[in-house]
């Protein structure tokens, strides 16, 4: 297992609790996603997997090191890496290459390696000879994959996602959450923090999290039809699966799982 969280529980001094006892667990490969309404908690979980959140109570292991351990803490940052929401508060370069290299260097990667690594970090994110390009002259959604370039030249084992869509049009969305999936494919774990339930649907497994609490935890079809889930969590179901639960109350569709998609609710209509 690659990442692993028990019992976690924290509290801000001006806020009180945040998390109230939190446990799942994340597979080498898999993309999680942990969605809720503001203020549930999301984030807070994030910077504990980077461990840019010291632990209070319960455990957090990555990679099977203890973010409790202070020794760790610069191991785990480079084994789960972290793209915030809003790109531009991560470049520290005018330059795209400068701005990768800043992460090799601060873990001591050879001088000599650090040009390769950078191409081949743009050529997976689709920025090709990008490495001159200044990040602020980027659109948003190549701002977002540059700054996940930045962390895959680290050669992670996750990939945290810390609403890194929310400030995107669609087309930049789009990019970004094609790039994400794309990651599992080549072993790395994703880990998106989100609001978005359509995004959350594409997702191997989902955590529902509502004031810090846990409120559902499985699969996007069996999480994410649950209207007294997605409510309590201040979330709205995908629009295919509201239209079937509406069509089912007139007795218009037979009774079935409810449809994450268009293509299954056609499936729905026409059964």
């Amino acid at each position: 297992m690659l990442i692993e969280v028990t019992d976690l529980s924290f509290s801000y001094p001006s806020s009180g609790p945040i998390l109230d006892s939190v446990s799942f667990s994340v597979e080498e490969g898999e993309v999680f996603a942990i969605v809720g309404g503001n203020g549930s908690g999301k984030s807070t979980i994030a910077r504990h997997l980077n461990a840019l959140i010291p632990v209070q109570a319960g455990t957090v292991k990555v990679a099977g090191m203890d973010a409790s351990d202070p020794a760790n803490l610069y191991p785990i940052r480079r084994a789960c890496g972290m793209v915030f929401q809003d790109p531009n508060n991560e470049f520290v370069s005018s330059v795209a290459q400068e701005d990768i290299s800043f992460g090799l260097r601060n873990f001591d990667f050879p001088e000599s390696e650090i040009p390769r690594i950078v191409s081949k970090s743009l050529s997976q994110v689709g920025l090709e000879g990008f490495e001159k390009r200044d990040p602020h002259s980027l659109s948003g959604g190549q701002k977002q994959r540059l700054a996940i370039a930045a962390v895959l030249a680290l050669d992670p084992k996750a990939v945290i996602l810390d609403e890194a869509t929310a400030m995107l049009d669609p087309e930049g969305r789009r990019q970004v959450m094609d790039l994400a999936l794309s990651l599992k494919e080549k072993g790395v774990s994703v880990i998106m923090i989100t609001h978005f339930v359509e995004e959350a649907a594409q997702a191997d497994r989902v955590m529902v999290l509502s004031s810090g609490k846990v409120l559902a935890l499985g699969t996007p079809k069996e999480v994410l039809v649950r209207e007294d889930v997605l409510k309590e969590a201040r979330l709205f179901p995908l629009l295919p699966t509201l239209a079937y639960l509406s069509l089912k109350k007139e007795g218009l569709v037979a009774p079935s799982a409810p449809p994450l998609s268009f293509e299954g609710l056609w499936e729905a209509m026409c059964r």
